[in-house]
C-alpha cells in the first residue's frame, strides 16, 4: 500500500507543474492584453455605480437616469458596429492607445457639464470607447488560442477583468470633497491601461482585409452563441445598473451598495475557470444550458424571497452563473468560424450584446416603477429561461462540431490570411459548414 501512494505523489506533482508551465505558455503571448483590460475593468468597477448614484445625487428625472444609463451601452453598440473596420486600418495597439485616451477624456467632462444632455453624450463616448477596447482584446485573444485552450484562456480573461471589477466597486467608498476626485481616478485607470499594451514585446496578430461575417451568417453558423450574448446584456446591464439606482433612492449607503455589488462580481470570479475548462471537455451549449437555469434558480428566489443574510448568498451565485454566458458564447462562436473572421465575430457578438444591454435599463426603469425590485429580477430569470431552453434543445437535437487541435499562426501582411488556420483534418471548416450546417451549432 506504501509503494503505490509514494509514487503517486510525484507523478501528481509533476502533473502540475506541466499544467502549470502549458497555462504560463498559453497567457504569456497575451498577458499585456489581459492587464490592459485589467485597468479597464478597475475603472468600470466603480464607474457605472457612480454614475448610477450620482444621477440620483443630482436630482436626474427617472426618465433621464434611464436615458443616461442607457447610453452607454448605446455607443457600446455603436463602437461594436464600426470599430472592426478601423482596427483592420490601424492595428490592435494604435486603436486601443486612442480608444483608452477618448475614454479618458470622456470621463473628466462629467463633474464639469453635470447636465443629463452632457452626462449621455459622454457616456455614449465612454461606451463606444470600451466597445472598441473589448473588440480589440478579445480578436487579439482568439486570434492567439486553439479550440483546446480557448475556453481556460478566456476564463483567466474572464478572471483577471472581474477581479478588477470587484475590486472597483469598493473604490467608491473613497472620499470625494471636491465632486470630481473619483472620476478623476478613472480617466487615470483608462490612461494605465496604455502601458502594458503599448510596452508589450509581444507581437499583435497581423490583421489583413477578410471578408466581413454577416449577422446573418453568424446565426445560421452559432445561434445559440447570439442568443446568449443577448441574454448575457439584457440580465447584466438589468441588475448593474438598476440595482444601485434602486438601494440609493431607498437611502441604503455607497458602502453597502459597492459590497452587494462586489458579492456578484466576485461570483463571477469564482466560477470563470471551472465553467471555462468544463466547456473545453464537453458540449459548450449544455454547460452555457446549465449556467442559465442557474440564473434562473438564483433570480426567481431573488424576487420572492423576504430579504436576508442568504441575499448575499444568492447573489454570489446569480453573479457567478450571470458572467459566464458571456464567454461561454464567444468561445462557442470561435469554435465555428474561421480564423480571418475573428475580429468580425467579435464585433457582432458585441453588438448583440450592446444593443441588449441599451435597452436593458430603459425597460427595466419602466418595470421597476411598478414592480420595485422583484420584477428586476424577474426579468433576468426570463431572459435566462429562454435563453437555457434553446441551448438546451439545440444540444440535443443537434451535433456538436468535431474537437480537432486548431492552431492559429501569425503570417506576414503578403500571405493569404486563409492558409493561416491549420487543421489535422482533410475537410476544411467552410466546406464542412456548406455540406452539413446544422452539425455546427
Amino acid at each position: 500500500m506504501g509503494k503505490p501512494s509514494s509514487s503517486l505523489v510525484p507523478a501528481l506533482v509533476s502533473v502540475a507543474r506541466k499544467t502549470k508551465a502549458r497555462m504560463i505558455k498559453a497567457i504569456l503571448p497575451v498577458f499585456a492584453t489581459i492587464a490592459g483590460i485589467a485597468f479597464v475593468q478597475l475603472a468600470n468597477g466603480f464607474l457605472g455605480t457612480l454614475v448610477a448614484t450620482s444621477t440620483v445625487t443630482l436630482g436626474f428625472v427617472p426618465l433621464a437616469t434611464g436615458i443616461v444609463l442607457a447610453a452607454y451601452f448605446g455607443g457600446y453598440t455603436i463602437g461594436a458596429a464600426t470599430i472592426g473596420n478601423l482596427l483592420q486600418r490601424v492595428g490592435h495597439i494604435r486603436l486601443f492607445a486612442a480608444l483608452a485616451g477618448l475614454v479618458a477624456a470622456s470621463i473628466m467632462t462629467l463633474p464639469i457639464l453635470p447636465s443629463p444632455i452632457a452626462w449621455f453624450v459622454a457616456r455614449l463616448l465612454t461606451g463606444l470607447g470600451c466597445a472598441g477596447l473589448f473588440i480589440t482584446a478579445e480578436s487579439w485573444l482568439n486570434a492567439t488560442t486553439t479550440m483546446a485552450n480557448r475556453g481556460t484562456i478566456f476564463a483567466v480573461y474572464m478572471v483577471a477583468s472581474n477581479a478588477a471589477f470587484g475590486v472597483g466597486q469598493f473604490l467608491i467608498n473613497l472620499p470625494m470633497p471636491g465632486g470630481y476626485e473619483l472620476f478623476s481616478l478613472a480617466a487615470a485607470f483608462f490612461c494605465l491601461s496604455l502601458i502594458p499594451v503599448c510596452l508589450t514585446r509581444s507581437a499583435a496578430p497581423i490583421i489583413t482585409k477578410s471578408p466581413r461575417l454577416h449577422i446573418s451568417e453568424l446565426r445560421r453558423i452559432a445561434p445559440t452563441a447570439l442568443s446568449g450574448c443577448a441574454t448575457s446584456g439584457l440580465a447584466s446591464s438589468v441588475f448593474y445598473t438598476l440595482v444601485p439606482v434602486y438601494a440609493q433612492s431607498g437611502g441604503t449607503s455607497l458602502a453597502a451598495i459597492s459590497t452587494y455589488m462586489a458579492t456578484a462580481i466576485f461570483g463571477g470570479l469564482v466560477f470563470q475557470v471551472p465553467v471555462g475548462r468544463l466547456s473545453d471537455r464537453m458540449d459548450r451549449r449544455l454547460v452555457a444550458a446549465g449556467v442559465a437555469f442557474g440564473v434562473v434558480l438564483t433570480a426567481s428566489s431573488m424576487a420572492f424571497l423576504p430579504p436576508s443574510r442568504w441575499f448575499f448568498v444568492l447573489t454570489f451565485f446569480l453573479g457567478g452563473f450571470l458572467s459566464t454566458i458571456y464567454p461561454l458564447s464567444v468561445a462557442h462562436a470561435n469554435d465555428r468560424v474561421p480564423p480571418e473572421h475573428v475580429v468580425s465575430t467579435s464585433g457582432q457578438l458585441i453588438l448583440i450584446n450592446g444593443i441588449a444591454s441599451f435597452f436593458g435599463p430603459i425597460i427595466g426603469t419602466a418595470i421597476m416603477g411598478h414592480a420595485g425590485i422583484t420584477g428586476i429580477f424577474l426579468i433576468m430569470a426570463t431572459v435566462a429561461a429562454l435563453f437555457a431552453g434553446l441551448s438546451l434543445w439545440r444540444a440535443i437535437h443537434l451535433d456538436p462540431v468535431r474537437t480537432k487541435d486548431r492552431t492559429f499562426k501569425i503570417l506576414n501582411a503578403q500571405m493569404s490570411q486563409s492558409t493561416a488556420h491549420v487543421a489535422d483534418t482533410d475537410v476544411d471548416v467552410e466546406q464542412a459548414k456548406d455540406s452539413s450546417p446544422e452539425k455546427y451549432d
